[in-house]
């Protein structure tokens, strides 16, 4: 990142234009000023200034200032190579009102880019006024910002004290252990979320970032970042995929293979592997051979990372590798759809040909014999085996952490008990990043049957678990927690709190202090905090959907409905923004066929909706829809077949008009699932006596 001047600017400001959806933005200068005419955030064409340049290869970036402070990322990117401009979405026409436009929240610098640019960057932002003062020490990456303070350091030189490795010069010993090393790059080079401010060279990652896994933290997230045998996916930057490599757990680290200071490797092409793996008495194989690869010497093939660390692109010309370091898998493609470093080469061919190929060379067995593909291939496909497979890759000895992890968040999908006792039992776990998924799955629960296993969760030496505890209890009412638990519950709230608070101009961050509020029982400061994540971000929707319940318990159902309309407006194709809608109306019965119609849009959009269809079924039937309403009811059960309620309530409903034969079967099926509810059992025999009655002559 620098100020913009001959020196530092790549890209061509000489009157060149570039065209795209038909916007055609110019590059200009006019004295010492470098200047874009492009679309701004009302469609129009406007000139702004470059503020700074961003990154030297293999692309270059330029920022803007706006009035407020903030600094936003201009969406026309120069390619270093190819010494021309490209659009960073080529294939994604990204309209001003869309928060991936460059204007917006999803392309501001304060909050996207600049904490792994920049060197102890502050990023200041006043929610009163909505204004940025972002500060840094440096404006890049400088010593200090992977080796800690350096005024000891500075101190030791000018005093002529002897250097040691006792006292690591005055710095931060980042070579004590693999772990501490890849925790300190794993600050920028992982897909992260934050989980407390001001974090600095030395500190746990933990107590500061929570790293995305195989499957996402955010339950409902269409996209995960990772394939499901552990591939890279979305744009994760290197940590999550090596640390689940059989390299990170034999203590490999990022400087055994990279220049700390360049980033580059140590050596060119299958030289910097066999400086490991070469043959030795006790591992007498050669593997850079034909033997090995099957490929000839020199090609492409026969490059160790091709078929070990294949690449993806990002950011349109950016190619990076998968640092997970994995064993080829064609199989794994013809079973889950899962990319292969074969076809990569071979893109004219299928994966069972691949795959074919390495049991002509390898035979049909593989070194490792892999559970998650299947398992989080079943949840991601809906499938009726999924719960146990991810059971069992959670009880697997070989499987990395975040593997595992990732199961633990796959279970959220299931109600059993056999889920909830696999988290508590994982509550224990060695390693933080299960332990936090673990209190993650426990949200499935009611806050006072979580509570036991949650609160000592609160004394977690690591502050992404405790926090996460945090956040589960806060949904308990005050009373609910004795002198002792408020004791232990409140200084790790606040650890939550400032989490939210540094983040806080982000419309996520204030949604997270809506719902904090709203369980702490302030629904004035929920509803304050709502509004503001909505003045960030116009068209986030989930905000709308906090604020619109908040409202209607309120009474205040006019207010309400106009938000769900308007997030029906932005999220057109969101079941769940109409199932809101529904649930509204049908509190005013002269609207119930209105509700019952908001209610079955749901249901066409998010098919696997089953309150949705659960609560069309009731409305139906309060239209004297009988049988359409149990067919709706009938497809939530399909949905959830161990949940009672949905037999239950349609055995219930063909008994108040004395339809006993039709519910017979699902006051039976009820009873089944209700195991020893005595309700359950009395009201099967009841329905069971009129039924008989009523089919006799």
């Amino acid at each position: 990142m620098e100020l913009p001047t001959p020196a530092t600017v790549r890209a061509d400001f000489n009157g060149s234009t570039y065209e795209r959806y038909g916007v055609t933005s110019r590059f200009f200068r006019e004295d010492e000023k470098y200047l874009v005419e492009t679309e701004n955030e009302q469609g129009a064409m406007e000139v702004f200034e470059v503020k700074y340049t961003f990154g030297w290869e293999p692309l270059q970036q330029y920022l803007v200032e706006f009035p407020d402070g903030r600094l936003q990322v201009l969406p026309t990117c120069w390619d270093i190579e190819k010494r021309e401009w490209y659009h960073i979405y080529p294939n994604e026409h990204i309209k001003p009102d869309d928060p991936l436009f460059w204007t917006r929240s999803m392309q501001n610098w304060d909050h996207m880019c600049a904490d792994c640019h920049s060197t102890n960057l502050k990023k200041r932002f006043d929610p009163s006024s909505q204004t940025f003062s972002t500060t840094y020490n440096e404006i890049n990456v400088s010593c200090e910002a992977c080796h800690g303070p350096g005024k000891k350091h500075v101190e030791m030189a000018r005093e002529k004290v002897s250097w040691d490795t006792v006292s690591h010069y005055g710095l931060v010993d980042l070579n004590s252990t693999n772990t501490v090393q890849v925790e300190a790059c794993a600050k920028c080079h992982a897909r992260r979320g934050a989980v407390y401010p001001n974090h600095h060279a030395g500190s746990s990652f933990l107590n500061h970032f929570l790293p995305e896994v195989t499957q996402p933290w955010t339950p409902g997230v269409a996209r995960p970042t990772y394939h499901v045998d552990g591939q890279i996916d979305d744009e994760v930057y290197v940590y999550g995929s090596f640390i689940q490599s059989k390299m990170y757990h034999q203590k490999v680290r990022c400087t055994d293979c990279h220049d700390a200071h360049t980033t580059r490797t140590l050596a060119k092409g299958n030289l910097l592997c066999i400086r490991c793996h070469s043959p030795k008495p006790e591992n007498p194989k050669v593997y850079d051979s034909p033997s090995h690869h099957f490929h000839e010497m020199g090609s492409r093939g026969a490059q160790c990372v091709e078929c070990h660390m294949p690449q993806k692109t990002y950011m349109g010309i950016d190619a990076r590798r998968d640092h997970s370091i994995r064993i080829p898998r064609p199989d794994l493609s013809v079973k889950f759809g899962t990319p292969n470093a074969c076809n990569k080469c071979h893109d004219d061919q299928s994966a069972a040909w691949a795959a074919d190929w390495i049991v002509k060379w390898k035979g049909p067995h593989r070194p490792v014999d892999q559970r998650h593909p299947e398992a989080f291939h079943a949840l991601r496909t809906g499938k009726p085996e999924a719960e146990q497979l991810l059971l069992d890759t959670i009880r697997d000895a070989n499987a990395s952490a975040f593997t595992r992890a990732g199961a633990l968040l796959g279970l959220r999908s299931f109600l059993s008990e056999l889920s909830y006792a696999e988290a508590r039992r994982n509550l224990k776990d060695p390693d933080p990043v299960v332990r936090t998924a673990a209190v993650a799955k426990l949200e499935g629960l009611a806050p006072n049957v979580s509570k036991g296993d949650l609160v000592p969760m609160l004394q977690d030496p690591i502050r992404a678990v405790r926090t996460e505890a945090a956040r589960l209890l806060s949904r308990l009412p005050s009373h609910a927690l004795t002198v002792t638990e408020k004791t232990a519950f409140r200084p790790v709230l606040a650890e939550l709190q400032a989490r939210y608070h540094a983040n806080s101009d982000r419309p996520e961050s204030n949604l997270s202090l809506g719902i904090l509020a709203e369980n702490q029982g302030d629904p004035r400061a929920a509803e304050k905090h709502y509004r503001d994540a909505i003045d960030r971000e116009s068209t986030f929707v989930p905000a709308r959907m906090n604020l619109a319940t908040l409202l209607s318990r309120q009474g205040r159902n006019p207010e309400a409905e106009k938000l769900l309309r308007e997030a029906t407006k932005l999220e057109p194709s969101w079941g769940q923004a109409y199932y809101s809608l529904g649930l509204l109306i049908a509190e005013n019965p002269a609207r119930l066929q209105e509700a019952a119609d908001a209610l079955r849009k749901a249901t066409l959009l998010d098919k696997e909706l089953s309150r949705a269809h659960y609560n069309l079924g009731l409305c139906l039937w309060k239209l004297e829809k009988r049988d359409a309403a149990a067919a709706a009811i009938g497809q939530a059960s399909k949905l959830e077949p161990n949940n009672p309620e949905y037999p239950w309530n349609i055995a219930q409903m063909y008994a108040q008009v004395k339809r006993w034969s039709d519910a017979l079967p699902y006051a039976e099926k009820a009873a089944q699932l209700s195991f020893g509810n005595q309700d359950a059992q009395l009201f099967l025999r009841f329905v069971q006596e009129r039924a008989a009655t009523q089919s006799k002559p």
